[in-house]
């Protein structure tokens, strides 16, 4: 396990976290050792996400203790990044475990070259935000949308979709922070699927070269994860607390 790396893609992806939920006016916190919002978390976002390992924690201090054993009238969620947490006794259920990974930046141009019978594009209007959104989510959405128009003026924030006849196949989203880049929210088609990743991690590299890639995937995502060339960084753990 590679410490720093890891370190690097927990900061990542909680920056990214907290940039969703303030798209949504939604104001996060960072205390150092954790991040957490004293609200309801956009759909798919944790409540709390842990930056260090339980060691550097106080789960019976203030703001962390109010936060765990409180009841909500909506469900709760926590992040927990170096997977040693125990939250049964605060009434958590764990929901899946995962792995945190790491391409290096100088593998990415050893792969193969995506097919050149896919347009790759950054997605730079609402409308087609829109339309990735709902490709993303294999539903047609009509409220409560996730990803906000503001995200697309971001700079340090990519959302990648890979169109076939005009409709869009496959998608992902890269977010730069200090050192890094993160990938997540990666869809694809199951037949052929290794190409469209191979596809957005070029992409990845074009617009933010000479970084390396991290995220997490679990599951057949992280196979084939693995089968472009990730590694492992470490496993992390989400938590549920039910209304």
């Amino acid at each position: 396990m590679d410490t720093n790396y890891l370190q690097l893609a927990v900061n990542n992806n909680a920056i990214w976290c907290d940039t969703v939920c303030r798209s949504h006016n939604i104001r996060g916190e960072f205390h150092g050792t954790f991040w957490m919002i004293k609200q309801q978390a956009p759909t798919y976002y944790p409540n709390l996400i842990t930056l260090s390992p339980a060691r550097k924690l106080d789960l019976h201090q203030d703001p962390l203790a109010t936060f765990l054993s409180q009841q909500k009238d909506y469900t709760i969620s926590v992040k927990d990044s170096f997977a040693d947490l125990d939250l049964d006794p605060f009434g958590f259920h764990l929901l899946f475990e995962a792995q945190w990974i790491f391409l290096r930046s100088d593998s990415i141009a050893v792969l193969d070259q995506p097919s050149t019978e896919l347009a790759w594009k950054r997605v730079v209007e609402e409308k087609e935000l829109l339309g990735w959104e709902a490709a993303w989510s294999q539903t047609e959405l009509t409220q409560n949308h996730i990803f906000l128009a503001s995200l697309l003026h971001n700079a340090d924030i990519c959302i990648m979709a890979a169109y076939q006849d005009n409709h869009i196949v496959a998608g992902a989203i890269a977010n730069k922070t200090p050192g890094v880049v993160g990938i997540s929210n990666v869809f694809t088609p199951e037949q052929n699927a290794e190409q469209y990743w191979q596809g957005l991690l070029a992409m990845i590299s074009k617009q933010y070269p000479g970084l390396p890639i991290v995220g997490y995937e679990h599951d057949e995502s992280l196979a084939l994860a693995i089968r472009v060339g990730f590694t492992i960084l470490g496993p992390l753990r989400i938590w549920l607390k039910d209304e």
